[in-house]
């Protein structure tokens, strides 16, 4: 049996033990992130470890990801406020085997943003790798639930997406600078874009320009393993009365900073435009698309495409009947959409506004393979009338709910 030594049980004498680094990192990666970056301060040791890439890339594997809500306190309020709020994810989906079941989680806020509204029809933002992004007007805001980063920079044009390159673990913002108003006086005309390159301490390291034949924007981006995509039109300019130009999808490769290809695309993926859902998909690029018969303000099935190879350009599609109808009003009434899925493969549909006040705010899961749908409430937003209060909400606030958000330490 061991014992100390007197010497090293004197009062007073203090017992200092190292760990072995993978040790030190296992137990580190079990805590918060906001923990994390109290513990910058304990000991130089400490800071060096956390901060470093290695430390950095072991927590982002390590941890379990969380959803994110995000809203603001109007579209149309002052001051302008953006909320985000996170919360653990289930562990499994519901083995329920009946067409519906219900369930809950709990939401906690983890920053606010000042001067930053999420518009009406801009609702979504983008998670990508750690970091949120959303668009207020020519400004383009990036931040970290984790660490409370927030990043600001000015674009050049609306409608600037986030990228991130996982070969070089870099993060770059793509901007399109050709407007339509440009191409309908010009249909030949080349599409400039501008790529910003972010390095440490947030700052734009570069900004160069990309060309690429004409099209029109549609959606909003999504990043995919190094690839954004988005959904757009080519203007027809061989015939005088050209029919509706084809739909296709931009892939931009974040790495070569170019555009790679114009994925051609069954017409009806992009029959709602600027209304379409892009999501992932196991690891695809896939859109949902409500199914709104005769201009109905609701849906009860929908048309799942999945992009099933990018170099062919071939989509797979399937249609799926809910068990009851979801709202899908294109004004400023409430619309549900999808952005994203879990682990399970469920598909979640959630609401573009908060709900009535003090009503509950309740998302819904629709699993493929079983067909069933749950509805999950989210404790901690707009249930109460002292949420309103606190966060000072009036009239039609946004709010943007993703799936899957990984929590990163790092720093831009």
């Amino acid at each position: 049996m061991y014992t100390r030594s007197p010497a090293k049980s004197r009062p007073g004498k203090k017992l200092h033990v190292l760990l072995p680094y993978d040790m030190e990192v296992e137990t580190l990666t079990r805590l918060p992130g906001k923990s994390l970056m109290k513990f910058l301060c304990v000991s130089k040791i400490w800071y060096s470890l956390i901060r470093s890439q290695r430390f950095v890339a072991s927590y982002y594997a390590a941890k379990p990801s969380r959803f994110i809500a995000a809203f603001t306190n109007s579209v149309f309020g002052k001051p302008e406020r953006l909320f985000i709020l996170s919360g653990e994810e289930e562990e499994e989906a519901s083995s329920s085997s009946s067409s519906s079941s219900s369930s809950s989680l709990v939401a906690n806020l983890d920053m606010t943003i000042p001067s930053v509204t999420l518009r009406h029809g801009s609702f979504k933002y983008s998670s990508v790798h750690g970091f949120l992004a959303c668009s207020e007007g020519l400004t383009f805001i990036i931040c970290n639930p984790s660490t409370r980063q927030v990043i600001t920079f000015h674009c050049k044009a609306n409608g600037t997406c986030l990228g991130y390159d996982p070969v070089d673990d870099q993060f770059k913002a793509l901007t399109l600078l050709t407007s339509r108003y440009d191409l309908i006086h010009n249909p030949s005309l080349m599409c400039m874009h501008e790529v910003i390159t972010l390095g440490r301490g947030g700052r734009v390291v570069s900004r160069t320009q990309v060309t690429s034949p004409p099209y029109r924007r549609m959606t909003v981006g999504l990043c995919i393993n190094g690839f954004i995509y988005y959904g757009a039109s080519v203007p027809n300019q061989t015939e005088a009365l050209p029919p509706p130009p084809p739909p296709v999808f931009v892939c931009f490769d974040v790495r070569n900073e170019r555009i790679l290809s114009f994925i051609t695309t069954p017409k009806d993926v992009l029959v709602w435009k600027g209304f379409t859902s892009l999501i992932e998909y196991k690891g695809k690029l896939a859109v949902v698309v409500p199914i709104c018969l005769g201009g109905a303000s609701s849906f009860d099935r929908f048309n799942l495409w999945i992009l099933e190879d990018v170099t062919k350009h071939e989509w797979s599609g399937q249609s799926f009947q809910l068990p009851s109808s979801l709202p899908f009003t294109l004004g400023m009434g409430e619309r549900m959409i999808s952005q994203g899925t879990n682990k399970a493969g469920e598909i979640i549909f959630s609401p573009s506004t908060l709900p009535d006040r003090a009503h509950p705010f309740y998302v819904f899961f629709f699993n493929p393979d079983t067909k069933s749908t749950r509805r999950v409430r989210i404790h901690g937003v707009a249930d109460t009338e002292e949420f309103w209060s606190r966060y000072g909400l009036t009239g039609i606030c946004c709010v943007s709910f993703s799936p899957q958000h990984n929590d990163s330490i790092a720093f831009l």
